[in-house]
């Protein structure tokens, strides 16, 4: 999860990242492992996941708050602010979904200066998303595949958290310095359960504003 833009007198920051195609591909066949995202699974909305496992990587890697990384038996996979191409090891309990948005930009408080307003950013984060390209692939099978507007049905509009995410320390940013995050937006994704076995979940992404990169969960699901 890497990169910044820096739009005075705010500093917009990017996360978990995901490539591109030519249209949207969605499954490729079968049932895919992906939830649709209009649906609600699990007791929680598309968005609501995507929000609660992108605040738990935040409060993990910038917080360092020890906080769960289990909802319910919903799973929320990690995320990297310092690697472009970090490898996560992930364990799961059969019949355990889980949740990992491929893509995620969010707004801050800093110590000087005004919070950043998702409302006055929206012409940036449109470009931000138009220029968006990403590439889900699970076992060598692609389940997701597309770009800009194609992928406007996984994306959920910026969403304030409850609390402010508190930084353990002040981050800087040009001639500031963060200290909290406020809200998020993104692109999404939540799992069905995947069988007993080794998988391996690879996330890539292009981005005009971020620069490219790639996210490997390799997952394995065990009764031990």
């Amino acid at each position: 999860m890497n990169g910044i833009v820096k739009t005075p007198p705010v500093v917009l920051v990017i996360g978990l990242l995901v490539v591109f195609a030519p249209g949207l591909v969605y499954g490729q066949g079968g049932e895919s492992a992906l939830i649709p995202p209009q649906s609600n699974a699990f007791g929680k909305s598309f968005e609501e996941w995507n929000v609660l496992q992108t605040e738990y990587v935040l409060a993990t890697e910038l917080g360092g708050a020890q906080v769960s990384d289990t909802v319910g038996h919903v799973r929320l996979l990690p995320g990297d602010f310092t690697s472009s191409t970090p490898v996560f090891n992930i364990t799961l309990a059969p019949g355990t979904p889980f949740v990992a948005a491929p893509f995620l930009v969010f707004g801050e408080r800093y110590d000087t200066g005004p919070d950043d307003d998702p409302l006055a950013l929206a012409p940036l984060l449109k470009d931000i998303f138009a220029n968006l390209e990403v590439r889900i692939e699970l076992d060598g099978r692609v389940v997701l595949d597309g770009s800009g507007s194609e992928l406007k049905q996984f994306m959920w509009a910026p969403v304030y958290f409850d609390e402010p995410v508190v930084y353990k320390e002040p981050i800087p940013r040009a001639d500031v310095n963060a200290v909290a995050a406020l809200w998020v937006t993104g692109v999404g994704a939540v799992y069905h359960p995947l069988p007993v076995g080794k998988h391996t979940l690879i996330y890539t992404v292009r981005s005009d504003f971020f620069g490219d990169s790639v996210f490997t969960y390799d997952i394995t699901v065990s009764p031990k």
